[in-house]
């Protein structure tokens, strides 16, 4: 016997969770999208912030400003810098107690630095490449320091020419400064060649150069007559110990033989008060410095084979050969180091212009737009000047469209842009006559990625540059145009 009521049962049970699943997946749709929307909104923002990133890429910069020789690393840095169109920002000992003095820093060069602002470098996963040395309590990404070896075997052997016995004095600095610890080593281990000679050795605490040097007084009071020859590692405890020769009178019978060259040194080596210096090449160290930092930032691999241990363990390290200063070339060390000088201040010189520029330009810009717009009328009735400039303008315009490929012309299909660039840099040293007789070569190839957005925007703001040239050469045509017809009211007025 048929029962239709459990039919009609049956249907309704399947209707009803028919309706349960589809608002269910309803409700899970919702869900998704709405999930997805959020991750995608995420993706967007997170492209976006990766990508700004990528245009700002600074190289933060902080030195020694008692290294005679601060301004010879600076040029080393910044005249690839300026090649690789790439921001240096050098924070004096002020700006880097700033919470915001590595913002946008992606790598930094570091000589010498506070040692909570290292801490915030190391914090801030920004690599630090140590210049001439190793930072204490900080682990450094590498270093890039003259040849400790060669620079005491160098000293030593020097010394060995104009000493044959007695006592040699060899301030040392900071004693746990690793590098000025293996030029000891091997400087002692050269003079240990004449059993005639001993070395005595003279260390001092961190930036306390004058306890050195009083401990050098000291010793030169008890050991009268018997100290041939002073040493020291670096200008500011050589300078010092000049000094205390010279309170002494004691310049004609000691010996004095630096570890840094500098154009200081050079004068005295010059006037006989020093017998010779070594060159550590500050120049090439920071043009050293500046290539290791752009392959940081590109994540590029560093062909680095040495280390040198410090107080955090094993570092890599770029060496840099050294050589002897004396009077045999003495002429030719003074003018290199007087040319980097001359180089360093036209550098600053441009910097500073462009700065000036960049502030007037913007003050002036909204006054400029203003002017062209009331004057458009009398452009047009192309009166003499106002249309050859604005020729001009245009023609400037079209230039630099023509150079840079068009406003927004980019091949169908880019994602990516590369530019494989050469780096070659010449160092030549000069006689007297400006003939060459020694030349350093430094060759570097390198293959960088662009955004193709970021040729875009290069390419308007060229576009920009040129059409406020045109509108202020038309603007100063007016003026022109202006004073001559004042000067003819003038007349008519006599």
């Amino acid at each position: 016997m048929d029962r239709p009521w459990k039919g009609a049962c049956s249907m309704k049970k399947v209707l009803s969770m028919i309706i349960v699943l589809l608002l269910s997946m309803a409700l899970t749709g919702c869900n998704m999208q709405s999930l997805l929307g959020g991750l995608m909104g995420s993706k967007e923002k997170t492209s976006s912030k990766s990508s700004q990133q990528e245009e700002k890429k600074i190289i933060a910069v902080a030195l020694n400003q008692e290294d005679p020789n601060k301004d010879m690393f600076l040029l080393g840095i910044q005249e690839l810098a300026e090649k690789e169109e790439l921001e240096v920002k050098v924070l004096t000992s002020k700006e880097q107690g700033d919470a915001n003095a590595l913002k946008d820093a992606k790598v930094l060069i570091v000589q010498a630095g506070e040692q909570s602002f290292l801490k915030e470098a190391e914090k801030g996963d920004i690599p630090i490449l140590a210049l001439n040395g190793l930072p204490p309590g900080v682990k450094a990404k590498g270093v890039i320091l003259p040849d400790p070896d060669q620079t005491g075997k160098l000293m030593a052997q020097q010394i060995q020419g104009k000493v044959t016995e007695g006592q040699v004095v060899y301030l040392q600095g900071e004693a746990e400064d690793a590098v000025a610890q293996m030029n000891m080593a091997a400087f002692k281990q050269e003079l240990g060649k004449n059993p005639k000679i001993t070395v005595h050795s003279i260390t001092n605490p961190p930036q306390s150069e004058t306890i050195a040097v009083q401990s050098l007084m000291e010793h030169l009071q008890k050991n009268p007559g018997q100290v041939k020859a002073i040493c020291a590692k670096n200008e500011k405890l050589l300078a010092l110990a000049y000094e205390l020769l010279r309170s002494m009178q004691l310049t004609d019978k000691v010996q004095l033989m630096g570890g840094q060259a500098n154009s200081k040194s050079l004068q005295r080596i010059a006037s006989g008060s020093q017998i010779a210096d070594i060159d550590t090449s500050p120049y090439v160290q920071g043009v050293n410095a500046f290539q290791w930092a752009q392959k940081l930032m590109d994540k590029q691999s560093v062909d680095i084979t040495q280390s040198i241990t410090g107080d955090q363990g094993e570092v890599a390290a770029k060496i840099i050969p050294v050589k002897t200063v004396t009077t045999e070339n003495l002429a030719l060390i003074q003018k290199s180091y007087a040319k980097a000088a001359e180089a360093q201040k036209e550098l600053e010189r441009k910097k500073s212009e462009s700065q000036t520029k960049g502030s007037e330009s913007q003050g002036k810009q909204k006054s400029t737009e203003k002017s062209s717009n009331e004057d458009s009328g009398k452009e047009q009735s192309g009166e003499g000047k106002d249309a050859e400039s604005k020729e001009q303008g245009q023609e400037g315009s079209s230039s630099a469209q023509g150079q840079s490929g068009g406003q927004g012309v980019m091949p169908e299909g880019v994602s990516k842009v590369t530019e494989k660039v050469h780096t070659e840099i010449l160092r030549e040293y000069l006689d007297e006559k400006g003939n060459v007789l020694g030349t350093e070569k430094n060759a570097n190839d390198q293959v960088r990625t662009i955004p193709p957005e970021m040729l875009l925007k290069e390419q308007q703001q060229q576009q920009q540059q040129q059409q406020q040239q045109g509108e202020q050469g038309q603007q100063g045509d007016r003026q022109d145009k202006q004073g001559g017809n004042s000067s003819e009211q003038a007349k008519q007025g006599e």
